[in-house]
């Protein structure tokens, strides 16, 4: 048995909950089962959808030390001692503490999924697939026995996103905007507001608004596009198939979260915008190290987002060759192999 411990809320989003599915996915193709551990039953659903059990805690996702006793008990009589191995637990949350990671190694081998590096914590195995993951110096500063899987090498991207054709076409007539599994600072409702005013709506492409199931604006959203009319605003709910939607679409503007690594995987050339700070370091390291340019945080200037938004779209509309350079570079960051490399790796632990 191999548990996994992540939550998805309105608050926090589904990112955790999503990339962790995915390795489970691939943990499941090697032969092993899988347990999802949760806080509460907010994403229990998204979970038994593909296949796999869940555990509610009953506890709270922010506070993660209160979880312990429930948490340890559910390892009862699977640690065991003498040959027995401890079970593995990858755990996926920004609201760790030494404490908690600390007495959760005293029955289980602990793999952390870590973005940040806001501290040496201690953990078994870390994992950081982001663009950024080998320049934090984690060879450095963790022990020698912890297990360090960094890099894009290990981005855990679903089986829909691996080799995927894709065609860079004459001109762009559809761009797709997705603020991830949430919308906490509503901008697919700003961006949509500004179309309208401007006229583009029913001048230019057509714009492909993805609600994830945490959008706070969907009802909304829907009525924009009602108004605006003639489908030049199309709003995307429940999409199972995310690498065919981004396939048809001719550019990309994305939350600086997994969709980034899935819009590289196939190539759509992308602008990019971050509403958390947990996504700032993404995006600044894609703005430096790739094509994909960074409209900066929504959160603090979303007018200014919003302008460079509109510009460098527009850019991209014109300019075929620029959004050729830019897609060849981005099937260049992940391989989609990820998930698999990954869940090998962690069983030999």
């Amino acid at each position: 048995m191999f548990y996994i411990r992540a939550d998805g809320n309105e608050k926090i989003g589904m990112g955790h909950i999503m990339r962790c599915l995915t390795v489970a996915d691939a943990l499941r193709k090697q032969g092993e089962e899988v347990l999802f551990l949760t806080a509460d039953e907010k994403p229990v659903k998204f979970i038994e959808e593909r296949g796999f059990a869940a555990k509610i805690l009953f506890t709270y996702y922010d506070e993660m030390e209160v979880e312990l006793p429930q948490l340890l008990s559910v390892f009862m009589g699977n640690s065991g001692s003498g040959q027995q191995e401890k079970p593995k637990i990858l755990v996926d949350s920004y609201f760790v503490t030494e404490f908690y990671l600390k007495n959760l190694r005293l029955s289980a081998k602990v793999i952390l999924m870590d973005d940040e590096k806001r501290a040496v914590y201690p953990c078994d195995g870390l994992v950081n697939y982001n663009i950024y993951g080998k320049t934090l110096g984690y060879e450095k500063d963790y022990p020698s026995e912890t297990t360090l899987f960094l890099g894009c090498g290990y981005m855990p991207l679903r089986e829909q996103f691996r080799g995927r054709s894709y065609e860079v076409r004459d001109k762009a007539e559809h761009i797709l905007l997705t603020t991830g599994g949430g919308d906490s600072c509503h901008m697919a409702l700003a961006m949509s507001k500004r179309l309208l005013q401007s006229g583009q709506e029913k001048t230019g492409p057509v714009w492909h608004i993805v609600c994830g199931p945490y959008q706070p604006d969907t009802k909304e959203l829907e009525e924009l596009a009602l108004a605006a009319g003639d489908g030049m605003l199309r709003i995307h709910k429940n999409v199972t198939d995310m690498s065919e939607l981004m396939r048809s679409c001719d550019i990309a503007v994305s939350a600086a979260g997994s969709t980034l690594y899935e819009l590289c995987s196939i190539g759509v050339p992308a602008v990019g915008f971050y509403f958390a700070e947990n996504q700032r370091r993404n995006m600044e390291s894609f703005g430096k190290l790739t094509p994909v340019m960074n409209a900066g945080d929504f959160s603090v200037r979303p007018e200014k987002v919003l302008d460079f938004i509109v510009k460098e779209v527009e850019v991209l509309c014109r300019e075929k060759e620029l959004r050729q350079k830019i897609s060849l570079a981005m099937r260049s960051i992940v391989d989609g192999k990820g998930a698999d490399r990954l869940a090998e790796e962690l069983l030999v632990m």
